[in-house]
C-alpha cells in the first residue's frame, strides 16, 4: 500500500514538473490549464502567431507571410523582418479577446513562470489599470488553486493597489495614461514589458487636444520608461488621428524602425472571419446591422471614419415611396456588379434606377454573397420585375464570365436581355465620389428599405462599395446606347 502511494505521489510529481515546464514554454497551455474560465474558446491562428512574435521579440519572413492572409493588403507595409523588436502595435477588433489575453493573462504568465520580469500595465485611467487589470491578476495569484499547486504561494512583500511584488522576485505595476509614473520602479529595476491598453477614454476620442496630450505623454514618458523594454500597444483604432494611428504612420514611414504593426479586421480579406471559433460571418453581419456601418467599421474593422473624410452623409439622403411616382414612365437602367474576380468578402450587386429630367429614383438596390449561377438567377428575376430599358455590365467581366451562362438561362424563359457593356476608365473611388453632389443636392432619391446601399454610401470609402459602384454605373451618362438584346 505504501509503495502504491509512493508511486502515485511520484506520478503526480512528474505531472507537476511537466506542467511547470510546459507552462514556462507555452503561453497558450498556461491559459488553457490555469485559466480555463477566461479562455473557453479555441485560440485563433493569428493569436498564436502574435504571441510567438511577442515571446521571441522577433518577426520572421515566414511569420509575415502567415499573417498576410489575415491582414488587408493596404496594411502589409507595417510588417517587416525585425531581429529584436522594440514595440508592437496590436490593433484588434472588439470582442476578440485582446484585453483578456494581452493585458491580463500575458503579464500574469510572465510574472508566474518567467525570471526577472517587471511588466507594467497602462490603462486609460489608474482605476482601469489598477482596479480592473491588475486587480484581476492579483485575484488569480491569491485564489487560483492550480497556480498555487504548481507554483506555490506567490503573494509577496509588496501588495498594493498599483504594484505587486511576487515571492519569486517578479513585479507587476499599473499606471493610468497621462499620470505620474513615480514610484513605479522596483528598486533599481525598470520595466521589462510595457502593455498599453486603449489609452484614450471614449469621451476623449473626438478631442484633438486630448489626442495630442496623450501622444506627447506617450513619447516623453512611456517610450523612456524602461530601456530595452518591449512596448505593446493593445488597441482598437477609434480615430484616424489617435495614438495608435499615428504610430502606425511612423512605422510605415520608417521612424520606428524596430516596431511592427499588426492591423486586423474581424473580416479577413478573403471574406472569412478572423476568429471563426468565436465569430462566424452570419454573426458578424448581424453585429453590423445592430451597430450600423460607421460603428462597425470603427470597432470591428479598425477603420474609423473621420467626419471630414466622408463623401456622403446620412442627412443628405432624400427618400421616396413607390406610391409617389409612376415608375413605369421612367427611363430605367439596371447595373450589375458581380463579385467574381474580386475579394470574396465583396457583394454581387444589382441596382435599378429610374430617370427623368433632373431626377434619379433608385427603384431597387441589393447585394448578396452567392455563387455566379445564383447571381445569374437574381439578374433574370430583377429584370422580370423592373423591365429596365438597358442592363449595364462592366465589359470585360461580362464577356469573360457571364455572357454564355446568362444568355443560356435567359433564353430558357424566352427572355432577351438588353445588355450593354460599359468601360470603367477611372478609379472606383473617383467614380463613386462624383455621386456626392448629386446625393447632397437631392437629385438622387432612395427608398428607406435600401439599407445595404445606404450603409455602404455612408461608410464610403471604407469597407464594401459594391452597391455604390453599381449605382454610379447605372446613373452614369453614356453615349447613345448600343444595346445588345439577348
Amino acid at each position: 500500500m505504501v509503495l502504491i502511494e509512493k508511486l502515485v505521489d511520484l506520478e503526480k510529481s512528474e505531472e507537476k514538473i511537466y506542467r511547470i515546464k510546459k507552462a514556462k514554454e507555452d503561453f497558450f497551455f498556461f491559459c488553457k490549464h490555469y485559466l480555463p474560465d477566461a479562455f473557453p474558446t479555441e485560440f485563433a491562428e493569428y493569436q498564436k502567431i502574435l504571441i510567438e512574435i511577442i515571446q521571441k521579440r522577433k518577426i520572421t519572413k515566414q511569420q509575415i507571410e502567415q499573417l498576410k492572409k489575415f491582414i488587408k493588403p493596404d496594411y502589409h507595409t507595417y510588417l517587416r523582418e525585425i531581429d529584436y523588436i522594440e514595440g508592437i502595435l496590436d490593433a484588434e477588433p472588439r470582442d476578440h479577446g485582446k484585453t483578456t489575453r494581452m493585458t491580463q493573462a500575458f503579464p500574469l504568465w510572465l510574472a508566474v513562470t518567467q525570471k526577472n520580469v517587471f511588466p507594467v500595465i497602462i490603462g486609460a485611467s489608474l482605476e482601469m489599470a489598477a482596479d480592473s487589470f491588475l486587480d484581476s491578476i492579483r485575484y488569480e495569484i491569491e485564489n487560483n488553486e492550480r497556480i498555487k499547486e504548481d507554483f506555490g504561494e506567490l503573494k509577496g512583500r509588496i501588495w498594493k493597489r498599483n504594484k505587486i511584488i511576487l515571492k519569486n522576485g517578479n513585479a507587476i505595476g499599473a499606471v493610468g495614461s497621462r499620470g505620474s509614473i513615480r514610484g513605479i520602479k522596483d528598486r533599481y529595476r525598470r520595466p521589462t514589458h510595457i502593455i498599453c491598453d486603449d489609452l484614450l477614454k471614449e469621451d476623449e476620442v473626438e478631442s484633438k487636444k486630448e489626442r495630442e496630450k496623450l501622444y506627447i505623454w506617450f513619447k516623453r514618458t512611456v517610450m523612456n520608461l524602461g530601456k530595452g523594454a518591449l512596448i505593446i500597444i493593445v488597441n482598437t483604432i477609434m480615430h484616424p488621428a489617435d495614438l495608435i494611428s499615428r504610430l502606425f504612420d511612423e512605422v510605415k514611414e520608417g521612424q520606428l524602425e524596430k516596431w511592427v504593426g499588426i492591423r486586423l479586421r474581424a473580416i479577413r480579406p478573403d471574406g472569412k472571419p478572423l476568429w471563426p471559433q468565436r465569430w462566424n460571418i452570419k454573426a458578424l453581419e448581424q453585429k453590423r446591422k445592430e451597430l450600423g456601418s460607421i460603428a462597425f467599421s470603427t470597432e470591428w474593422l479598425n477603420e474609423p471614419l473621420e467626419e471630414g473624410s466622408k463623401k456622403f452623409r446620412r442627412e443628405w439622403f432624400k427618400y421616396f415611396d413607390l406610391s409617389d411616382i409612376d415608375w413605369t414612365k421612367l427611363h430605367r437602367v439596371m447595373a450589375v456588379d458581380p463579385a467574381t474576380g474580386k475579394e470574396t468578402g465583396d457583394y454581387s450587386a444589382i441596382v435599378v434606377v429610374g430617370k427623368k429630367e433632373g431626377e434619379v429614383y433608385v427603384l431597387y438596390a441589393d447585394g448578396w454573397k452567392i455563387s455566379d449561377l445564383e447571381f445569374i438567377r437574381k439578374i433574370i428575376d430583377v429584370y422580370k420585375t423592373w423591365k429596365p430599358h438597358e442592363i449595364r455590365f462592366e465589359t470585360i467581366t461580362f464577356q469573360e464570365i457571364y455572357k454564355n451562362d446568362l444568355l443560356r438561362e435567359a433564353m430558357k424563359e424566352g427572355i432577351m436581355l438588353p445588355v450593354k457593356g460599359v468601360n470603367n476608365m477611372q478609379s472606383k473611388e473617383f467614380r463613386i465620389s462624383k455621386l456626392s453632389p448629386l446625393v447632397e443636392g437631392g437629385i438622387i432619391k432612395f427608398r428607406k428599405e435600401q439599407k445595404l446601399l445606404l450603409d455602404q454610401l455612408d461608410n464610403f470609402p471604407k469597407d464594401n462599395d459594391d452597391l455604390p459602384d453599381a449605382l454610379e454605373m447605372a446613373i452614369r451618362k453614356e453615349p447613345e446606347p448600343r444595346i445588345r438584346w439577348m
